[in-house]
C-alpha cells in the first residue's frame, strides 16, 4: 500500500474553509451594520417627522389657546354688557316707580308727623321721624300699610323726647311695592 501523505491537503482545505469563515463572518459583520445603519436611519427620520408633527400640534395648540382665551374675554364682556344692560332697563322702569312712591308718601304721611330722615336699600325703607302723639305714628303705620306701594315692616324704636315740645321719636321700617311684581322684596338694588 502506498503512502500518500493527505496532511497537506487537508491543511490546505482548513485554511480554505477558515479563510472563507473569516470571509463571511466579515461579510455578516458588514451586512449587520448596514441593517443596523438603514433601521437606524429609517427611525431617526420616522423620529424627527413625528418631532416636527409634535411641534405643529404644539404650534395650533397654542393658538388655539390665545382664541380660546379671547372667546372667554368676549364672553365676559357680553356678560358684563347684558349685566349693565338689564341695570339700565331695570333703572329706567323703575324711575317712574320712584316718583309714585314720593307721591303716595305724601299722601300717607298724616298731619303731626314729622319725617327727619329716610333711606332705601333696595325696597326697604327705614324712615325716621318725629310725632306729636303716639296715635299719629299708629295712624302713619296704617295709612302706609293700605297705601299701594308702601308696606310697613317694624316699629324698631319709639322715644319721648322732652326738649321743648312733647314729641315721639320713631324709627319705622318698610318695604317698596311695585304692584304687579310677585316678588317685591327681591327687585334689583337699584330701584
Amino acid at each position: 500500500m502506498a503512502r500518500i501523505n493527505l496532511l497537506d491537503w487537508r491543511e490546505e482545505l482548513r485554511q480554505e474553509r477558515q479563510k472563507e469563515f473569516f470571509i463571511t463572518l466579515f461579510l455578516m459583520a458588514i451586512l449587520a451594520g448596514l441593517i443596523w445603519f438603514l433601521v437606524h436611519s429609517v427611525m431617526a427620520s420616522r423620529i424627527e417627522s413625528q418631532q416636527a408633527r409634535n411641534q405643529f400640534l404644539e404650534t395650533e395648540l397654542r393658538q388655539l389657546d390665545r382664541q380660546i382665551a379671547e372667546i372667554n374675554k368676549l364672553e365676559k364682556q357680553r356678560e358684563e354688557l347684558i349685566k349693565r344692560m338689564d341695570l339700565i332697563q331695570g333703572l329706567q322702569q323703575s324711575r317712574p316707580e320712584v316718583v309714585r312712591m314720593f307721591d303716595e308718601l305724601v299722601n300717607v304721611v298724616p298731619e303731626g308727623i314729622n319725617l327727619t330722615t329716610w333711606e332705601r336699600k333696595g325696597t326697604n325703607l327705614t324712615f325716621t321721624g318725629q310725632a306729636e302723639t303716639t296715635p299719629r305714628i299708629s295712624e302713619f303705620m296704617r295709612k302706609m300699610d293700605a297705601a299701594e306701594r308702601l308696606k310697613t315692616q317694624a316699629l324698631r324704636d319709639v322715644n319721648k323726647d322732652d326738649k321743648g315740645m312733647p314729641a315721639q321719636n320713631f324709627v319705622l321700617d318698610a318695604e317698596q311695592i311695585t304692584p304687579g311684581l310677585e316678588n317685591n322684596g327681591q327687585q334689583e338694588g337699584g330701584q
